[in-house]
């Protein structure tokens, strides 16, 4: 990067306060503190560095210093462009982004009107974890990729210091152990919380508002039963979607060898609620679909009636 700083277009002009976008391999097989020390060299300094078509198999290891590294699997070229296109008007992607989530929670709620289908496209899609705690439980916990050990931090953290917490509407507080949260009321009583361990963006804050509009009309009435997160981090629920409803997910799983996205495909429902519902067969005793044992008697049984 030195030798080459002045010849374009390795490198842009030294502008403060810009994203500067590289490619992963220039810090593949290294710390990404050489990686910033050699931005540094150059006399580069951007408010944040994107490494681009960076691959999940080779991950980067934990840079010193306040410089905000992020990485992405699409390649430089479109990723800069969908990035300088968010910094030109913000606020119109920022709706459009809105608009989305509210859509994909609603599609989610109207297939299964359980909080853990509507929060579980959002966290899907934001890539945080997201829970939803009402009447002094946790109804809904979803961690992000990779993230279950997190989930299980903010389910602890919930019992110790959060429970039945519903005086701030909207509170952004970082825990002692470095887990950050984001609240939104839902309603008394209720409210929904992003939680991961890095901090938040006006992106995630426009995510929480979208799916907390879903919830409110999912909460509108006290729940009859709750959830409570079971061990590490994972929530299980009650009471359980139809007996019909579940036949039909048992059914199409087994249809589709055992594979949650076809099956969800079929119903036309989101993965997360198709997961959902085989947690809810399993735990009252019922059969698994993605057992081929399981999925045959589903099949045998179907074919009688």
């Amino acid at each position: 990067m030195l030798r080459t700083r002045a010849v374009a277009p390795h490198l842009p002009a030294a502008v403060d306060g810009e994203l500067l976008v590289v490619e992963a391999t220039l810090a593949s097989g290294r710390p990404l503190d050489a990686l910033v020390s050699l931005l540094r060299a150059a006399g580069l300094r951007p408010a944040g560095v994107f490494i681009a078509a960076f691959a999940d198999a080779s991950p980067l290891e934990p840079a010193g210093g306040e410089l905000p590294v992020l990485t992405s699997g699409r390649p430089p070229v479109p990723l800069s462009e969908t990035l300088a296109a968010y910094l030109r008007d913000e606020p119109s992607e920022l709706a459009r982004l809105a608009t989305e989530l509210r859509l994909a929670a609603a599609e989610a709620a109207l297939a299964d009107p359980e909080p853990p289908s509507a929060a579980g496209v959002v966290a899907d899609r934001i890539r945080r974890g997201v829970a939803v705690a009402a009447d002094g439980a946790l109804r809904s916990l979803h961690p992000r990729p990779a993230g279950r050990a997190l989930a299980a931090r903010f389910a602890a953290t919930y019992a110790r210091l959060l429970s039945g917490s519903t005086t701030r509407a909207e509170s952004t507080r970082r825990t002692r152990d470095g887990l950050w949260l984001l609240e939104r009321r839902i309603r008394p009583g209720a409210s929904l919380w992003l939680f991961d361990d890095m901090p938040f963006a006006r992106i995630d804050e426009v995510a929480a508002d979208a799916l907390a509009m879903t919830l409110r009309a999912l909460l509108r009435r006290p729940a009859a039963s709750h959830i409570s997160g079971g061990p590490g981090g994972r929530a299980s629920a009650v009471p359980a979607p139809p007996a019909d409803r579940i036949q039909q997910t048992l059914l199409a799983v087994a249809r589709a060898n055992g594979r949650v996205a076809p099956a969800a495909r079929a119903l036309g429902v989101h993965r997360n609620t198709v997961l959902y519902r085989l947690r809810q067969a399993t735990e009252q005793g019922g059969p698994d679909p993605r057992r081929p044992e399981d999925a045959l008697r589903i099949l045998a049984a179907e074919q009688r009636r």
